[in-house]
């Protein structure tokens, strides 16, 4: 007689959705991870540029208020004179030894001669700086904020200066008031640890032009970068931006994110190479695309061994997710296959367990409390049965144990064991009692649900008696011997 290929068929078709399923789920996985690295990338890259601006805001800011301390030395409120070169010179000194990524503090004159400074020597001619040319027009231009430069007297050291002028009463200028920030130092001063590797923060202006950069400040600062679209969308309100661009600095991918100065005309960036974030991405896929081959090899195996194809899983939503033991459906299947099992000869007992005043525990305590009693019941009762006992939750702050092979009076025992254990170890936050009902499957209960409802309505007469007790059912009758019901 030949053998019908259905099945096999089946199982064929069901291996090949398996596999089809698994190469979905792959490739979802190797999609959602490369895009939740990318997004922890973003999020890096932001963190960078917002911690280079708020640094860089603050030292700045302490910059600036260098510039008030000048205007305060040059013009002393109440001062009826003009303080001296030297004095003026020597206080301008020590504000620089109490900055150090200051190179040198000037008063410049309003013909462009500089009349103060912190160097040694002979001043150099500025009148082409900036921070000259910037104020020298009427109009008050506040705060200025200049360019990168080499420095004439420093080596060729880089630096950017921030200015203010002092004006007299009909617009003129009487001093200009420069600091000039080493930026090497400011550099330093703004440094934030980068833990990717190959990051990089740099500030920059407005225009594009770099004032320095980690790592290779030496290469870049004072170059430009064509960004005007990204750095011109950058408000007071909308101050921070992230891309994904290829780097004009270095040609390579990198996620790019843009922070405005809050105070400045500046802006701080971080950037991480995308190369970077995604090897661990690069290295999960290659583990991952081994264990999907090496699962569909088993699925074609197990399609191979047809014997197998009307053993395929059953639906296992079995467990109760709060209490980590069989739900309702669960335990009465089971207690239905317990009872029409040929390997158990004896009597079936079944105990209905219920938390007493459970629901003034959740009314005083709350829900999640309640939550850890259930846990902590499910869990005494599972650890105090026998190895052959099945315990499940019945519904609410119920439980039913099944007692294969067992009869009344050896579940009355365990239905005492494990009220006194509840009672003894469930004391936290409120001590907790159960009352249980007993009852045995006899010859005249025509059906489960006969015996489950002697054994519910031992549970009542225990909640009756008191609670915190044991009542075993009455006993069952034949069916012509049953009183009639709501009597009794």
């Amino acid at each position: 007689m030949e053998t019908s290929p259905e099945p096999t068929q089946r199982f064929y078709a069901i291996a090949a959705a398996a596999i089809i399923l698994l190469s979905v789920l792959f490739a979802s996985y190797v999609f959602s991870d490369r895009r939740a690295l990318l997004e922890a990338g973003e999020e890096t890259a932001r963190q960078i540029a917002e911690q280079t601006a708020l640094v860089a805001d603050g030292e700045l800011a302490a910059t600036r208020q260098l510039l008030v301390s000048m205007a305060i030395l040059i013009r002393p409120p109440g001062a009826a004179g003009k303080v001296s070169p030297a004095a003026v010179r020597s206080t301008l000194l020590k504000l620089r030894g109490q900055n150090p990524y200051i190179m040198d503090l000037l008063v410049v004159e309003q013909t462009g001669r500089v009349e103060c400074w912190t160097g040694n020597g002979a001043p150099p001619d500025v009148r082409d700086r900036s921070y000259f040319t910037a104020h020298a027009g009427l109009a008050d231009t506040g705060l200025h904020v200049g360019p990168p430069l080499r420095s004439k007297v420093h080596r060729g050291r880089w630096f950017f200066a921030l200015s203010e002028a002092l004006r007299n009463a009909d617009g003129t200028i009487d001093r200009i008031l420069v600091t000039i920030v080493d930026v090497a130092l400011l550099r330093d001063h703004i440094g934030v640890r980068m833990a990717i590797p190959d990051s990089s923060q740099s500030l920059i202006s407005e225009a594009g032009i770099i004032y320095t950069r980690r790592p290779d400040h030496d290469l870049h600062v004072g170059h430009s970068v064509s960004r005007l679209r990204e750095l011109s969308s950058l408000t007071a309100n909308e101050p921070g931006l992230t891309i994904r661009t290829v780097s004009q600095v270095d040609g390579l991918d990198r996620i790019l994110s843009y922070r405005r100065l809050r105070d400045f005309p500046l802006i701080a960036t971080g950037s991480v190479l995308i190369e970077r974030v995604l090897e661990p991405w690069q290295q999960r896929t290659a583990i991952v695309g081994a264990v999907f081959v090496a699962l569909s090899l088993v699925i074609l195996w197990i399609a191979h061994r047809g014997v197998q194809v009307n053993r395929f899983l059953s639906e296992l939503a079995s467990i109760d997710s709060l209490t980590g033991i069989f739900n309702r459906r669960s335990i009465i299947s089971t207690a239905s296959r317990l009872e029409r099992s040929q390997e158990h000869v004896g009597s079936l007992s079944l105990l209905m367990v219920d938390i007493d005043h459970f629901k003034a525990v959740n009314d005083r305590f709350g829900h999640l409390v309640g939550d850890e009693v259930l846990r902590q019941v499910s869990h005494v009762l599972t650890t105090q049965c026998r190895g052959t006992d099945i315990v499940g939750r019945f519904g609410g702050e119920e439980f039913l144990v099944l007692m294969p092979d067992t009869g009344e009076e050896g579940a009355r025992r365990l239905a005492e064991k494990l009220r006194e254990a509840i009672e003894s170890r469930v004391v936290q936050p409120v001590q907790v009692t159960i009352s249980v009902g007993v009852a045995t499957t006899s010859e005249f209960d025509q059906t489960l649900d006969r015996t489950l409802a002697r054994a519910d309505e031992a549970l009542y007469a225990a909640k009756e008696a008191g609670r915190n007790c044991v009542r075993i059912a009455k006993s069952a009758l034949p069916k012509a011997h049953e009183p009639p019901a709501g009597t009794g």
